[in-house]
């Protein structure tokens, strides 16, 4: 998951402390430097939020497209797979080549019957 929160976090206290310290430069100097840096690493902080947010709408994206082309495959080879068991046979070893499992032939047992015993005298 996403440590949004802590990034935001993190940007909030940046301004807050950006906001409250600029009035305070006059009679602090010795922070402007910092107080510069502070505000271009902001500036910075928020482009790559917004790289990453656009990125994440691609990735999405793309997964979509991606799983509606898997969806279209497999119907698709739903479609030619019956076709080719309908052709050959449910059963027929020449399936195989083509990626498709034949049915397996069952093959019933006879079972014997069964010995009923005499009931045991008392």
């Amino acid at each position: 998951m996403r440590s949004a929160n802590s990034f935001a976090s993190k940007t909030n206290s940046w301004e807050l402390l950006a906001t409250n310290i600029q009035p305070h430069l006059t009679e602090m100097p010795f922070l402007q430097a910092f107080y510069d840096q502070l505000q271009g690493l902001r500036v910075r902080a928020s482009e790559l939020d917004s790289q990453q947010e656009a990125a994440r709408a691609q990735a999405r994206e793309l997964t979509r497209l991606r799983q509606e082309v898997e969806r279209e495959g497999e119907n698709v080879r739903a479609r030619i797979s019956a076709h080719l068991r309908a052709t050959f046979g449910f059963t027929s070893e020449q399936l195989i080549k083509f990626g498709i499992n034949p049915r397996p032939r069952v093959t019933r047992r006879r079972t014997e019957p069964e010995v009923k015993s005499k009931p045991a005298a008392r």
